[in-house]
């Protein structure tokens, strides 16, 4: 007779909380239909030298999780073309301009360079964010095979809903379906940072090819567009984590940050705790790169960053922080900014005064 082992064998109910409830629901019903997917995603997953958009890539994901998110279930079950059946083998156009594409810097796009491509994802040990779910899964790695060429797509013979998204990166959207299912999310690291200490009991250390990375920055701009505000908390908390390793002053002048006021004050407050905590040689190296910027802006080569030179005028100007707007996802601890490159922007005042005759 066999040995009976004293190991609890997972009950269903402990096996369902793997699953966000609507995950759990399509999976029932594809016990008893044998169908899974019904929707076809297309989206663009590499730029080329030119700084063109290319590569379409489909993805597949059930329209019920989908229409969890009200954009989608307008999309999908209204009276768009999106909620008509069509054919799964539809093509896409090959290139989208970096204009049409609306994110010129998006990193989650793969890099074409003298026809090879190269991953934009540092090696290493990464982490996984994990909305408020139960315990942490382990996920089974994704195999890792070439994408397809330009307008190459694989024979598919079934029907169903077919959207065409041309502003996002397929690694974007293919982490956003996972969230939807697994109501958990993997962040690339910054730079070559590879090494962070998880910030709390949510965050898993993972291993390189487990699941999509994609830039939080990337995710961010998507629960914006889409209006998912549990995922974009987690998109901002990860870029707050991450300030301490990136060129700020670099990120407060960017096109990125110029569209979201939330992203804008929390790095000018981290900015300014820099500022004050550094050493004498950090305080004149961020003062010279804010000062490089300010040139830049008045030159006109920064026109987007319009309102990041005018909330550090004002910062420094009437010595108080930056307002943190309201309904923020996260916290940002005020920090003094009296003396935050207060020679550049008055140097720049009076060459204002003097040339517009206002004071």
């Amino acid at each position: 007779m066999p040995a009976i082992s004293n190991q609890r064998t997972p009950t269903p109910n402990s096996l369902m909380i793997a699953c966000t409830p609507p995950l759990l629901e399509v999976l029932n019903d594809s016990i008893s239909s044998g169908k899974f997917v019904d929707t076809k995603i297309i989206l663009f997953s590499r730029r080329n030298s030119s700084g063109t958009v290319c590569k379409p890539r489909a993805l597949y994901a059930n329209s019920s999780v989908l229409r969890t998110v009200p954009y989608f279930n307008d999309l999908l079950f209204g009276k768009f073309g999106e909620a008509e059946s069509k054919s799964f083998s539809e093509p896409l156009e090959d290139t989208e301009s970096a204009d049409d594409y609306g994110y010129c810097s998006d990193s989650d796009l793969e890099e074409d360079e003298d026809g090879s491509t190269s991953s934009k994802v540092a090696q290493g040990q990464t982490t996984l964010a994990r909305g408020n779910g139960s315990d942490p899964f382990n996920f089974p790695p994704i195999e890792n095979k070439p994408p397809p060429t330009c307008g190459e797509y694989q024979e598919h013979p079934e029907k169903g809903k077919v959207i065409k998204i041309q502003d996002m990166a397929f690694i974007t959207f293919q982490a956003f379906v996972l969230y939807l299912y697994t109501n958990s999310i993997e962040f690339a690291p910054y730079g070559t940072e590879d090494n962070r200490k998880p910030r709390s009991a949510e965050i898993i250390s993972v291993s390189e090819n487990s699941i999509p990375r994609p830039s939080p920055k990337s995710i961010y701009r998507l629960a914006d567009k889409y209006d998912v505000p549990a995922l974009k908390k987690l998109a901002s908390e990860s870029i707050r984590d991450n300030l301490k390793h990136c060129d700020i002053v670099g990120e407060i002048f960017s096109k990125f940050t110029s569209r979201y006021d939330e992203v804008r004050a929390m790095q000018i407050n981290h900015l300014a705790s820099v500022r004050f905590g550094g050493d004498g040689a950090v305080k004149k190296k961020l003062c010279d790169e804010i000062d490089e910027k300010v040139d830049a802006y008045v030159a006109g080569d920064l026109k987007h960053a319009a309102e990041a030179v005018s909330l550090l005028w004002e910062a420094s100007k009437d010595r108080r922080p930056i307002a943190v707007p309201q309904n923020t996802s996260i916290f940002v601890r005020p920090a003094p900014f009296y003396h935050l490159a207060t020679n550049t922007f008055r140097r720049h005042r009076r060459q204002q005064v003097l040339r517009t005759g206002n004071v």
